[in-house]
């Protein structure tokens, strides 16, 4: 079992360097950023109990932007019925909340209005940049009326552009939507399922939406594609999906292979620019598999880190026991075969570090693509005893990283003295630095859950406390 990395505690951190010179690896925190490292966004139970960020951006200023759900108890609601609301968050570069921005009680906290009448739970999943510095934002509202996946439009202040769409926003009915990205001509792809509810099957989609929030017509059929994989009576789930040259869009996600609720298989699928199945990835424009080493059926393709040389590394989770799911990291090469060369001997393919030995669900939460190849998935898991911030670094080859934080695993507990922290998103700075973020219910007598960031050396640097190089 690898063992997580310690830290000193700051005070202790900061009094050895005093004396002597400091040698920062890749994967230790940045005492630049927030204090020591991390920064909190403590909630104040006025305009959130709880902040919980699923995805994140690198601003070119070095702010960082932070989209996902806020949560409140609005009375009467009972305290186990809160409302819950996208929200958008954002830091300075050396962490600490941006006060220019927001419309809350919380310093750098904008939330959304109702975007959906009276759904309680309406939380972003995804979101993108324009060029011009305004958003767009995916997510699905739901509980207490229909169901309904939203996209919505934001300026780059946090208000909704109610030019775009109908009033601001895009609503597709029985929809669950995750992800939304841009092509090279800013317009909106976005990708979920279609519940039919009759059939009870969810059916993997991807809308193409333009600029104005209207389906743009040339993309498959009235500006929507439906992947039904290998059996149109089966679900399919889209768990992420990338823009990639030409404009052609990769889908990762699970399909259930063996019938309706007996799990999933690993999902892949590549459109060209005009919504239809390419046919050089693997025959059909589509592939669903399994690692044949193993007899898992609980399998998907989690987030999606393309090459630029058409090959596509992926996260996901596989069954590792029962009721229980593990990390694994694969790649396939342009015509959707598995890449050999990436991962164990033992399974070429794939690599699955033995990790989290007693956690259950693990779920991958970010997944980037550093400029030498190396890949970083940050992991979200339940364990009866606690979790933590956690993150694994494998090489460009899919082997453990012996040279990111302990033996390629990053494991930090941002509540020393709570009950839990978890990451929610994980980003690329374009220094090289990882951020990632999430939340941390740090006091055993509260019910607040804070938003926490901290963010990871990558280049290693050298820092001599007498100032000399």
């Amino acid at each position: 079992m690898l063992l997580p990395r310690t830290f000193m505690p700051y005070a202790a951190v900061l009094a050895a360097s005093a004396t002597l010179p400091c040698f920062a690896a890749d994967g230790d925190p940045d005492t630049g950023f927030g204090s020591g490292g991390v920064s909190y966004v403590a909630v104040d139970d006025v305009s959130a109990r709880e902040i919980t960020p699923h995805a994140s951006i690198a601003l070119p200023d070095g702010k960082l932007l932070f989209a996902g759900a806020r949560n409140k108890i609005v009375p009467p609601s009972p305290w186990y019925e809160p409302q819950i609301r996208g929200m958008l968050l954002r830091l300075d570069a050396d962490g600490s909340p941006d006060a220019g921005f927001g419309n809350t009680t919380i310093a750098g906290l904008a939330e959304l209005p109702d975007l959906a009448t009276g759904q309680r739970m309406q939380g972003i999943e995804s979101v993108a940049r324009f060029a011009d510095g305004s958003y767009v934002a995916v997510g699905t509202a739901m509980v207490n009326g229909p169901l309904q996946g939203y996209v919505v439009k934001l300026t780059a202040s946090g208000d909704v552009d109610e030019s775009f769409g109908s009033g601001g926003t895009v609503l597709l009915p029985m929809h669950y939507l995750h992800v939304v990205r841009l092509d090279s001509q800013q317009r909106i792809v976005v990708g979920g399922e279609h519940f039919d509810s009759g059939g009870f099957v969810y059916t993997s989609t991807v809308v193409r939406l333009d600029g104005s929030g209207a389906y743009d017509t040339t993309f498959g059929s009235g500006g929507t594609q439906s992947i039904v994989w290998a059996d149109a009576g089966a679900s399919g789930y889209v768990h992420d999906l990338a823009v990639v040259a030409d404009d052609a869009i990769v889908v990762g996600g699970g399909f259930e292979s063996n019938g309706s609720g007996l799990g999933t298989d690993y999902a892949l699928a590549r459109l060209g620019a005009d919504g239809a199945f390419d046919a050089s990835f693997a025959g059909v424009g589509w592939r669903v598999f399994h690692d044949p080493s193993e007899t898992s059926i609980v399998n998907a393709v989690e987030r999606l880190a393309p090459l630029a040389d058409g090959r596509i590394a992926f996260a996901g989770y596989h069954n590792t026991g029962e009721n229980i799911t593990g990390l694994v990291l694969g790649r396939v090469l342009a015509d959707g075969s598995t890449d050999t060369a990436f991962g164990d001997l033992a399974n070429p393919g794939y690599f699955k570090p033995a990790i989290l030995p007693t956690a259950e669900s693990a779920n991958v939460s970010g997944f980037v693509l550093q400029d030498d190849g190396k890949l970083v998935a940050s992991v979200a898991y339940y364990t009866p005893d606690k979790e933590h911030f956690f993150a694994v670094r494998s090489t460009a080859d899919g082997a453990p990283d012996p040279d990111f934080a302990s033996a390629g695993i990053y494991d930090a507990d941002l509540a020393p003295d709570g009950v839990y922290s978890e990451i929610g998103t994980l980003l690329l700075q374009a220094d090289g630095k990882l951020v990632a973020a999430g939340r941390a219910q740090r006091t055993m007598d509260s019910p607040l859950v804070d938003f926490a960031a901290t963010r990871l050396l990558v280049t290693a640097d050298v820092i001599f406390a007498d100032g000399f190089d």
